[in-house]
């Protein structure tokens, strides 16, 4: 029987461990950490009185391709229910929230001030480039959103994706991101009971078939020999195996794992250009339902500045709070009279002050009235954690995506120099990032082994 070593309990690795392990090899994930799931993962917060909730700490939302995955690829039902996610974007006095339907995506394109006129040419335009990539020559995502629309803000949605979701500069992601992530990701649904689910039914699946997780056991080397990676050294048990799997970035896989291996340098210098996208900071708080005046289901209210967001976002790499800072508010399901909420917001570029952090948190809070009237005078419980306490209290930096994609840099295949050594995750094509990008570079990479064996 082949054998499978998986560094890391991430979604990359656990997505690959499931695969394998079905298909009969013998698998084992190592995770340094107490916990599975990586950045996926749910913390549950609160008290006696008002109940304990599922907190995301990571990604507070999935895309529905995620389900695809599950159930064509791994022929697998997910342990979990989905439910979908309604977002409405704010800025400047106006608001943008259902576009399913042509006449909706109409109401709402007028309703943020564009003409009849202006309307269809940007419909026309958002066509061409959702179907047929029309725009994709362009420089950065930022050029595109400039050339379909001189609605500033409407540029702010388009740009939404490259600043709020990713955390990066619009201007500096390439313009090949703009429509193709979208078509992998699918719509966004919220798993109910957390995003924990989603790891938790590849879990299950690795159990199911025979596979074995060890928690708090980190993995020091990756042992190599004549070229070819034959297995780990974990709390210094040396683990033979027939191939590797990392799931951790590539930058710790290559420089700190890999000792003693030799790489070109040109893959040094590839993998040592790899951004970060900003820290986050989170406000967890669990809201008296009754009072404050909010749909059901899980609704995201998304601020964005009056101004240029690729602006603002310029300020923020540069260390400044800006004035009009953009900001989410997740609430998702509770009892029936509290419900949990979750305000994101970013951390500047440097930034080593928690109570500047705080302090910013609080500020927002206070404009989130402008969106919910009464909506933080009827907070009964809440708990900051700034992207200082991050690696402490929850276990990894908070960055929004753990590897930006810029001009400069394009993600790398699973595939390493090393013979049977891979890298699946954040650092790993294909474009994009979150969730569904990384369940993808697992089962991509698990077929492959799984073809050459």
């Amino acid at each position: 029987m082949k054998s499978v070593v998986v560094i890391g309990a991430g979604l990359g690795g656990l997505s690959a461990a499931a695969l394998l392990a079905k298909a009969g090899l013998k698998t084992i994930i190592f995770e340094k950490t107490a916990y599975i799931g990586g950045r996926c993962r749910s913390i549950w917060y609160g008290n006696s009185e008002f109940g304990k909730y599922p907190f995301d700490v990571g990604p507070i939302f999935s895309g529905s391709k995620i389900i695809n995955l599950i159930k064509e690829r791994l022929k697998e039902e997910p342990a979990f229910q989905d439910s979908p996610v309604k977002i409405h974007i704010f800025s400047k006095g106006r608001y943008l929230t259902d576009m399913s339907s042509g006449r909706q995506m109409i109401k709402s394109f007028k309703r943020m001030g564009l003409s009849s006129l202006e309307t269809i040419s940007l419909i026309y335009r958002l066509w061409r480039q959702r179907y047929l990539d029309a725009y994709s020559y362009m420089d950065s995502h930022h050029d595109i959103a400039c050339f379909l629309t001189k609605n500033q803000q409407m540029r702010n949605i388009f740009n939404m994706r490259a600043g709020l979701f990713h955390g990066c500069l619009p201007d500096d992601m390439p313009g090949y991101t703009f429509s193709k992530p979208y078509k992998e990701y699918g719509t966004p649904f919220y798993p109910t009971g957390g995003m924990q689910k989603i790891p938790d039914t590849f879990v299950n699946i690795i159990k199911k078939y025979g596979g074995r997780i060890y928690t708090s056991t980190p993995v020091s080397e990756v042992l190599i020999e004549g070229g070819r990676a034959v297995g780990v050294v974990a709390q210094g048990e040396y683990i033979k195996s027939d191939f590797v799997i990392s799931g951790v970035s590539i930058v710790q896989t290559i420089l700190k794992l890999c000792k003693g291996a030799k790489f070109s340098f040109t893959f040094l210098d590839k993998i040592k250009s790899y951004k970060q996208g900003l820290e986050a900071s989170m406000t967890f708080m669990i809201v008296d339902k009754d009072k404050v005046s909010v749909e059901d289901g899980n609704v995201l209210y998304i601020s964005l500045p009056s101004s240029d967001l690729n602006e603002v976002m310029h300020q923020f790499f540069n260390g400044i709070y800006p004035d009009d800072s953009p900001f989410g508010l997740f609430l998702t399901e509770g009892q029936k009279r509290f419900r949990p909420a979750t305000l994101l917001f970013y951390t500047p570029r440097g930034e080593i002050n928690r109570e500047r952090i705080i302090q910013e948190g609080r500020r927002l809070l206070e404009r989130i009235n402008l969106l919910i009237p009464g909506f933080t005078k009827n907070i009964v419980w809440k708990r900051t954690v700034t992207s200082i306490d991050y690696p402490d209290e929850i276990g990894f930096r908070s960055c929004v995506l753990p590897v930006a994609e810029s001009k400069t840099y394009r993600k790398v295949s699973f595939r390493l120099p090393i013979k049977n050594l891979f890298n699946v995750g954040s650092s790993v094509l294909p474009a994009g990032g979150g969730t569904v990008q990384a369940v993808k570079s697992g089962l991509k990479c698990a077929e492959f082994i799984i073809k050459n064996i």
